[in-house]
């Protein structure tokens, strides 16, 4: 037996062998697996690391003068926060309450109260666990002694329960949770913590309600305790702690109800007696909302009076929540099941039996009844959204029908003090006004109290209206200008002039109408502008005359054509649009046009519609002609010859000329929370990070750390000063451009942030209100533009988001649900904000959203992305897609819509290099992108080479390691099977040695 046989027979030869086949099919799938999910392992674990020339670094963009590293950037980021939080919070009751005198004793109640809700969860979410500020934290920095028997009692879950319910995930397709508060009951406050409060702590109760809401889901519309309420109203547990509080036997001279939510609680209780939970006791409230991490400090100093409050609510705070016009289209609609048979009916039978089925959804084919998984909203409610509806009904159904159903309008806030204002420049207006010119209203504004104090003031303007004389709905007030004054003393004046721009209050005449003319309008009338501290209390009027009707047929500020151009797709959706607006509302009769649900029957719809639905052909509207240059020689560098170029800058088409496709492919793919390196041009690869509540990463992107927790948009909307808003801006700027540091040799600044959000609170139940400024598009506008500058002035490209109509997350990504509505009513509306954040902030990025216009993924919609956004509003930068994990997200109608961006680890585009139309379509997608990096913090430093990922390293090494094992085990194994290291062997040896020199002499000579 030769010596390869005798190896290959052992059995360890064979184990050996086996193992070593394994691992290296293992690490031959780790690679493969780690080169195809390279970018999705690079956002949680950290990607390259750069290698940064120090002898080009020469800050273009720099941080402000004090702030010399992350830690002072985060400091002054938590400083403007709870600067925010002081004018964002809502006073909005007061009785004689507040403010509380120093040194206090107080009762803090309800088990949140040490477990507030900081936040949504997903994207508004904080990168890493924070250092959080409590509610007790503030009490004792503002001189108040708290009940810390109470504060240890509800810490502990034996004692006090579980507490509330955690943040769900919901899968495809999934209903939405009940969620429980997680209040105490009643029956286990015990004698130790009752004797807490009982005797002692008495100088007022404070109790708190907190409610939960994030990315991905929304909130339920059934209560965990009582199927016949809802998660926005209080439980029995809350009840019944309010009800104790305010019993004469617990004493408390004062009791104040906190609000810690950004989805509004249905706050009856404190107006209207006929409210269950409703007691006189009550003598304060006040809506703090999401404070972020410190935002919680500002509380103490309100209470104390330290602060004066004055914020204003940006949603109008109604009752009666299922009587809303929303209520009927949103959200936890029922699967579509139980379907009647169809064969053993006749056809008036079945449809009869269809329309009584509950709510679906979900389309139903029509020839089989089966439900595809296909979800629709309608939003019946046209442009009554919010107080453009209350405000409406209001002044037709009067005062007794309003005070039933709203209790605090739209702009409501109290104050320690009080103000007067008046119109002082009536005689400089005149009598009416030109629709393509901008003037001023001047208020002035007095501090007639004892207090020093800040005041808002509201503009809303009342377009004529004549019921039958027209078919363009219209509410009765809409905001177009407001201001916040500067700290007043008593008895001080200031002036405010309030900008107000024709424009931002035409209606949008749309093609549903009857006439001759598509497009923005402003009809002749009387307008009437309205001055005031909330959207139903009037302080003043001005009366200003239209002579005649109005036609913007050019953007104002483009002058650029503008029609309707959203239903323009598909030759047949203006059909479906109206299928599936049945019931829409009208303020020429309320009552008898309020939405209903519709039935299975309404959502049926026929095999050409799902064949138009699925469709991926493109619907751009321009003609490819010949092919571009590509991989010409280099002669241009991005870093030393691109930075701060314009958009329309020529070089840049040289620039251009010499990419590669390969290149400008890897550009657009690669988009996940970062852009991708082309290090042969010298074009860096780039941190983006995500929040509307900062610089986050909910993925745990180890880049992105030590970043401040900002409060929610709701409350930086709140405080309607956008000078604060700008602050919030220049502060996130500050703390991208120290960015990464964990590295002296490779820090990167964070260059891309996925905010501001500028979707409206269509609902209360609306998973992401947090992350969202408002129900109004105007104050979500102006407030956006503010951030997006300041930001944009320290090197962040801003990505608002979510373009567009992204109010719900319940089956958002679940095939792309659709969303049907009138073009009027998303221009007036629901692209409003992000009209004005483009065309007054510049941003230089955009996300659109997971959702459809009717049936066309928002993301590969040429009209939304192209037509509007580019065209007529004029955007110049970069558009990324909301996470692309779906199929129905294609990358192909994204990029010739005018989608550049892929934000994705998994979902890659694979086109081929010899379609000229791809080429011209990803050179537009690279031009873009690139055109915001070079605008960006990118450009600070020059990097010349990069260090691979830890990961990878560590991968590497891990494989060399264990290649190097499994050899010397080989090795090993072999040779032992061959008696190279044998002890045998080597004692045989050592004998026929010894026993040679033992044999005689002759022998030898033999």
């Amino acid at each position: 037996m030769n010596a390869f046989t005798k190896i290959i027979k052992k059995k360890r030869t064979i184990i050996w062998f086996s193992v070593s086949l394994f691992l290296v099919a293992l690490i031959i799938t780790a690679n493969i697996l780690a080169n195809k999910f390279g970018s999705l392992i690079d956002g949680v674990l950290g990607g390259d690391r750069a290698i940064i020339d120090k002898t080009t670094y020469h800050q273009v963009y720099q941080p402000d003068e004090g702030l010399k590293n992350k830690k002072d950037a985060l400091a002054n980021g938590n400083k403007v926060t709870q600067e925010i939080c002081e004018e964002g919070m809502v006073l909005l009751k007061n009785e004689g309450a507040l403010p509380l005198a120093k040194g206090s004793r107080i009762s803090i109640f309800g088990k949140n109260s040490v477990k507030l809700v900081y936040g949504g969860s997903g994207s508004a979410a904080p990168t890493q666990s924070v250092p959080l500020k409590t509610i007790y934290d503030s009490m004792k920095e503002a001189g108040f002694e708290c009940n810390t028997a109470l504060r240890d009692f509800y810490k502990s879950s034996k004692r006090s329960g579980s507490g509330r319910s955690s943040n769900p995930s919901m899968e495809h397709g999934d209903s939405i949770p009940v969620l429980k508060t997680g209040e105490t009951p009643m029956d286990k406050y015990d004698a130790k913590v009752k004797a807490s409060y009982e005797s002692d702590y008495k100088d007022a109760a404070i109790v708190v309600f907190s409610r939960i809401a994030g990315e991905n889901w929304d909130l339920p519309r059934v209560a965990a305790d009582d199927s016949t309420r809802h998660y926005l109203e209080l439980d029995n547990n809350e009840r019944a702690l309010l009800q104790h509080v305010c019993s004469p036997a617990a004493g408390f001279a004062h009791v104040i109800v906190l609000f810690n939510t950004s989805n509004n609680i249905d706050m009856a209780f404190l107006k209207l007696p006929s409210d269950p939970a409703y007691n006189s006791k009550i003598d304060a409230a006040i809506l703090i909302g999401s404070p972020g991490a410190t935002g919680i400090m500002a509380l103490g100093r309100i209470l104390n009076g330290d602060v004066n409050p004055s914020g204003h609510l940006t949603d109008t705070i109604y009752t009666n929540y299922s009587e809303d016009p929303t209520w009927q289209n949103f959200g936890n609609n029922s699967s579509c099941t139980n379907y009647p048979d169809k064969n053993s009916m006749t056809e008036q039978e079945y449809k009869k039996a269809m329309e009584e089925l509950p709510y679906g959804d979900a389309y139903i084919l029509d020839s089989d009844d089966k439900t595809k998984n296909y979800y629709s909203v309608a939003y019946e409610e046209g442009i009554y959204l919010g107080y453009r509806y209350y405000e409406t009904r209001g002044k037709i159904e009067g005062e007794d029908w309003y005070n039933q159903h709203v209790i605090y309008p739209f702009g409501y806030g109290l104050s320690y003090t009080t103000f007067t204002q008046e119109i002082v420049n009536k005689g400089e207006l005149g009598s009416s006004f030109n629709a393509d010119e901008d003037f001023t209203i001047d208020v002035k504004v007095k501090n007639t109290g004892s207090r020093a104090g800040k005041q808002v003031v509201q503009i809303y303007a009342s377009a004529p209206f004549t019921a039958g004389a027209t078919k363009i709905q219209k509410s009765h007030k809409v905001l177009v200008g407001f201001d916040k004054t500067s700290l007043l003393e008593p008895n001080a004046e200031e002036t405010l002039h309030i900008k107000i721009t024709p424009y931002d209050f035409a209606s949008f005449d749309d093609e549903s109408n009857d006439n001759s003319y598509d497009g923005y309008i402003l009809e002749q009338g009387d307008y009437t502008f309205y001055m005031g501290e909330n959207a139903h209390q009037e302080s003043d009027s001005v009366v200003l005359n239209l002579a005649a009707d109005y036609k913007f047929r050019r953007d104002p500020v483009t002058n650029t054509p503008v029609q309707p151009t959203l239903y323009t797709i598909f030759s047949d959706e203006k059909t479906y649009l109206n299928k599936f607006l049945q019931q829409e509302l009208s303020r020429e009769d309320f009552a008898n046009t309020m939405p209903v649900m519709p039935s299975r029957l309404d959502r049926t719809v026929d095999e050409k519609f799902l064949e138009r639905i699925a469709s991926t052909k493109t619907d751009e509207e321009e003609d490819y002609i010949g092919r571009p240059t590509m991989d010409a020689p280099v002669t241009l560098d991005f870093f030393d010859d691109m930075k701060g170029r314009d958009y329309d800058d020529p070089l840049w088409e040289q620039f251009l000329d010499q990419m590669t496709f390969q290149e400008m492919l890897d550009l657009f793919n690669k988009g996940m929370y970062a852009t991708e390196k082309l290090s042969r041009l010298g074009v860096p690869k780039t941190i983006s990070v995500d929040g509307p509540t900062g610089l986050v990463a909910f993925m745990g992107t180890p880049e992105v750390y030590g970043t401040c927790y900002y409060c929610s948009e709701c409350l930086v909307a709140q405080t309607y000063n956008v000078e604060l808003a700008a602050k919030q801006g220049n502060a996130i700027g500050n703390e991208a451009l120290f960015g990464d540091q964990r590295s002296a040799g490779s820090a990167l600044p964070y260059t891309g942030w996925y905010s501001p959000g500028v979707n409206l609170h269509r609902s209360p139940f609306s998973g992401r209100n947090t992350e969202y400024y408002s129900e109004d598009p105007f104050i979500s506008g102006k407030m956006a533009a503010q951030v997006i500058k300041e930001s944009q002035a320290k090197g962040v490209y801003t990505t608002i988001k979510h373009f567009a109509l992204n109010e719900q997350e319940t089956h958002r990504s679940d095939n792309g649900q659709s969303y049907w509505v009138r073009e009027q009513v998303v221009r007036e509306l629901y692209l409003k904000p992000f009209e004005i954040a483009i065309k007054e902030g510049q941003s230089r990025g955009l996300m659109s959203s997971f959702t459809r216009i009717g049936r066309r993924w928002c993301g590969g919609c040429y009209p939304l992305l192209t037509t509007i956004l580019r065209e007529e509003w004029g955007f110049k930068g970069t558009v990324i897609c909301d996470f692309h994990t779906d199929d129905y997200m294609n990358n192909k109608i994204m990029a010739f819509a005018g989608g550049d961006l892929n934000l994705t680890g998994t979902k890659y585009w694979s086109p081929s290099s010899s379609e000229d139309d791809t080429c011209i379509v990803l050179r537009r997608a690279a031009h873009n992108t690139l055109y915001a990096l070079a605008n960006s913090n990118a450009v600070n430093q020059k990097i010349i080479g990069y260090k691979l990922p830890l990961w990878r390293v560590g991968v590497y090494t891990g494989e060399a390691v264990l290649g190097a094992l499994f050899l010397v085990w080989g090795f090993l194994a072999i040779a032992s099977i061959l008696g190279l290291f044998s002890r045998k062997k080597k004692a045989n040896a050592e004998v026929a040695q010894a026993e040679a020199s033992e044999k005689p002499a002759e022998e030898k000579a033999e």
